[in-house]
Formats: C-alpha cells, sequence, structure tokens
C-alpha cells in the first residue's frame, strides 16, 4: 500500500530522498534535514545519489534519466523536450547565452524530439529546460522507454479540464490553452509578448518565484526592470517611469511568492490602459477557486501543478485570456502561433482525475491556513508570519468572495534564526521538500532552494534566506499545530 503522507509524512533524515508522494511520478523529493537542503544546492553527490524523484525542471526524474542515457551515451550529453519545435527554442535559447554545439537528435517514432551538446555547454541546456519548462514528464518518459508513442490528442479529459479551469472565471468566453507546466505556460506568454514587441523591457513588479524573473533577465532581449516589493512607493517608481519610457509587459503575481503580498491591481490595470502595456497575472497562490483576477488582467498563467493537481503527482499549466481587452486578438494569434498541445494523454488523464475534488479540498486548506497563521503570530519563537489574512495592505479584490479564502501558503521567519531555524526544521513533522499546493502539508527553507547563489541580494530584496515556506494541507488541524508546538520546543531564544 503507498504510504500516506498525510499521517506518515517523510521528515526524517532516514526519508532522505523519498518521492513525495508515494508514487513514482512524484514531483517531490523529501529534503527532511536542512543540511540536506544546502547539499542539494552545492550538488553533494551523497545527496543527489538519494533522490528518487525531483521537481521535474530542476533535477531529472529517473525515466527522464534513463532516456536520456539511452538516446546520447552519457550524461550532461542532451535532453529530450516533448516536440521538435520545443527543441529547437532550446537550441535557440543556447545559441543566445553563448553556446555553439546544441544539435538536434530525432527520437524515431516519436513526437518528442532530443537536442545533443557538448557537456561543457550543458548548464545552458538545463538552464532552458529549467527557466522555459518545456519539459518531457516522467510517463512520457516512461511510454517511450518502452517502445509506445506519447499521443497528446483532443480526449474528454482533456475538455474537462480547459472547463474546469475556466469554471474559476467569472467570463465564461474566456479562453483556456494548457500547457506542461506553469513555466511553460510563461514562457509562451512571453514569447507572444517577444514576437509583438522585440525590444521594449518588460517588468516585474513584486518578488516573483524565481524562473519568472530568470525568463525575463536572461531570454532575449533580456531588458527587464524589477520592482522587487511592490509596494506603493514602487508603484509611483513605476509611474515615473512610464511617464518617459514605454514597457512592453507588467509580470505579476497575485499573492506573492513566498512573501504573500496582495499587489494594487486595480491601479496596475489602470496604468496598462493608460500606457498600452501587457498585464500578465500569475495567481498560482491563489489556489484557483480564491480569486478572480482575470478581469485585471489581459491574460492569467497558472500552475496546474500545485493546487489544482493538488497531490503532487502531475505537472501541467494554463493560460486563460480576457478575451474583453484589447489586447486580446494579437496576443491570441501569438500564443496561437506556437501552440502545441504538449501536455500529453497520460497525464491529463490523472490531472482531470485529481481535479475533481479541487473545491472541497482547497476549502479545507484556507481553514488550516488561516487558523495556523493567526496561531504562529502568537508564538513566542516567531519574529515574522506572512499570509494574506495578515497583509495590513490587503485590497479589496482579495475579499471577492470572502475574507477567509487566502490559499494555503505561509511563511515563517523564527527569532534568532540563524541559530534556530535549521533545528526547528529538522524536528518539523511534516513532509519536506519542494512544491505546493498539496494535499499533505509540505515545508522548505525557501529562499535557500530557490535563491541559493544569490542570497545577499534577495536579502536586499526582503526576503530572508532564513525563511521557511509552508504549504498547508489537509490534515486535521489539531493535528498540525501539534506538529508546530512540538518542533517550536526547539528553539531556544
Amino acid at each position: 500500500m503507498p504510504i500516506n503522507l498525510l499521517t506518515t509524512p517523510h521528515w526524517k533524515a532516514e526519508h532522505l530522498g523519498l518521492p513525495m508522494p508515494d508514487s513514482q511520478h512524484a514531483v517531490s523529493v523529501a529534503l527532511p534535514l536542512w543540511e540536506h537542503n544546502v547539499k542539494y544546492e552545492e550538488g553533494d553527490p551523497e545527496v543527489i545519489g538519494r533522490l528518487q524523484a525531483a521537481y521535474p525542471r530542476f533535477c531529472l526524474h529517473p525515466f527522464v534519466r534513463r532516456l536520456c542515457l539511452d538516446v546520447f551515451g552519457a550524461a550532461n550529453s542532451g535532453l529530450i523536450f516533448p516536440s521538435v519545435s520545443a527543441a529547437e527554442r532550446a537550441i535557440e535559447y543556447v545559441v543566445w547565452r553563448g553556446g555553439k554545439s546544441a544539435r538536434r537528435v530525432q527520437l524515431p517514432g516519436q513526437s518528442a524530439c532530443g537536442v545533443a551538446i557538448d557537456p561543457d555547454e550543458f548548464s545552458r541546456l538545463r538552464e532552458y529546460w529549467q527557466h522555459a519548462g518545456e519539459v518531457l514528464t516522467s510517463r512520457a518518459a516512461e511510454l517511450i522507454l518502452h517502445g509506445r508513442p506519447v499521443s497528446s490528442s483532443e480526449t474528454l479529459a482533456r475538455q474537462t479540464v480547459r472547463q474546469r479551469v475556466r469554471e474559476f472565471r467569472k467570463d465564461a468566453n474566456a479562453e483556456v490553452w494548457l500547457y506542461p507546466c506553469g513555466m511553460a505556460a510563461i514562457a509562451a506568454v512571453w514569447r507572444a509578448v517577444r514576437q509583438r514587441e522585440s525590444s521594449l523591457p518588460s517588468v516585474q513588479f513584486g518578488f516573483p518565484y524565481v524562473d519568472t524573473l530568470k525568463i525575463q533577465q536572461r531570454f532575449a532581449p533580456a531588458n527587464a526592470r524589477f520592482y522587487p516589493v511592490g509596494d506603493k512607493d514602487e508603484l509611483q517608481q513605476l509611474i515615473e517611469f512610464l511617464n518617459t519610457n514605454q514597457i512592453a509587459a507588467v509580470f505579476c503575481e497575485s499573492t506573492t511568492n513566498p512573501l504573500l503580498k496582495s499587489l494594487d491591481l486595480a491601479r496596475l490595470r489602470q496604468l496598462a490602459d493608460q500606457h498600452g502595456f501587457l498585464l500578465v497575472l500569475d495567481d498560482t497562490l491563489a489556489a484557483c477557486v480564491n480569486h478572480d483576477v482575470l478581469p485585471y488582467a489581459d491574460v492569467v498563467v497558472t500552475s496546474l501543478t500545485k493546487y489544482f493537481g493538488g497531490y503532487g503527482d502531475v505537472l501541467a499549466g494554463s493560460v486563460t485570456l480576457n478575451p474583453s481587452n484589447h489586447h486580446a486578438e494579437w496576443l491570441r494569434s501569438g500564443l496561437a502561433e506556437n501552440f502545441e498541445e504538449l501536455l500529453c494523454d497520460v497525464d491529463i488523464d490523472v490531472l482531470e482525475h485529481n481535479s475533481r475534488n479541487v473545491w472541497e479540498r482547497v476549502e479545507v486548506i484556507n481553514h488550516n491556513a488561516n487558523r495556523l497563521a493567526e496561531w504562529l503570530t502568537r508564538q513566542p519563537q516567531i519574529e515574522c508570519v506572512y499570509h494574506p489574512s495578515l497583509d495590513d495592505e490587503r485590497f479589496d479584490w482579495m475579499n471577492q468572495h470572502s475574507a477567509a479564502h487566502n490559499g494555503g501558503l505561509l511563511s515563517i521567519v523564527l527569532k534568532n534564526p540563524a541559530e534556530t531555524t535549521p533545528t526547528v526544521f529538522n524536528h518539523l513533522e511534516v513532509c519536506k521538500g519542494p512544491n505546493l499546493g498539496t494535499n499533505f502539508t509540505l515545508c522548505c527553507p525557501y529562499t535557500i532552494l530557490a535563491h541559493y547563489t544569490e542570497l545577499d541580494y534577495v536579502e536586499q530584496c526582503g526576503v530572508s534566506r532564513w525563511l521557511l515556506r509552508i504549504s498547508v494541507g489537509t490534515e486535521p488541524y489539531a493535528e498540525l499545530q501539534a506538529r508546530f508546538t512540538r518542533a517550536l520546543d526547539y528553539a531556544q531564544i
């Protein structure tokens, strides 16, 4: 029987490398001790060698790794992409980043396509895999390894998923496009923007998930302005910049990751209409059902891997186009020009099944996270708690349905963090690893995992290197509170 992570979480040293959930297609892996996370970032072979799963954009799934070895004959010699077009985009990126050796490798009888590369340039190819998210999933790799074709057809499950995503919006005419993961959705919007305007800067407003910013900083034309706080002062700075400069798009999140701040979306919409730029909103942390941000956006991107998929065993993303905004026609054309159904049928079947109970599941998560956030603010060991329910600058758009609909993500910083955080983290009896939005609670040292090579810089942006990000699950609340109580008892302040 599979291990039930709600009752038996992977939190001890002995759990290092186990898949979460207990599935060969898990998209998260147990990194239960603080030192495991540091060593993972440093590429320690003792940690890397124990991983039975991983978040697929950051670390190759065992099936994908085996397939790459079969095709290229050695590690770090190439990657398999889900289509010829995706492979060609990866080669273009490698060339843009200064590489010269990337070349296409056909897979007989498959729509997937390889890119071979010299090992000393492999890191550039991995950058595209990570940032653009056009990855070959574990289920697709498994099919290819068994000599079976990977199909992406117009199934009832695919139609159902699109309709389910559309139901989160007030606009019944909202247009939904599905992608292999959330970052692939963001990259698709980026390409559409750059087809229309190839040189104007883009803006990242508010501290984002790492790869959204990396796409703007590393993909051509690599011309981005970053307003990391996203508060009233930086909004005024943006207004002043717009008075004398044009921009192509503003990218932002609702709410932001990992500080869970709400942004003034109404004012950003006004600026977009006034100055003619595209407003791209990532609403992943709204947990699907909590907030409809489409009226403020030209386009909404969502990682369906998270709350929609809900169980941590399938990758997917979506783009929802606002048909009412004046950018809709060219944006629709730009998306369509490069669109392929790359989310394969075996994955869409799992996604449809997992998302059947998304409304009920998220309601439990909302309740648990609200209570846990409020309780944590009263614990003497804790310096800061970040959660939408605690945001003093909360905007009206967050209260469309209820002030209690805040999603399941929160972050904490302990007092005397350098001494207390590793110990508390090590003793916390919840699953520990990357990902969020699962039915089981997950905790990770977010800044360590997402920004290990730029810790000083992100601290200047207001994100502590000691921050713990907690994705609250559906466990009984009393059990969750008891687990945090026991862990916090180890903090000597």
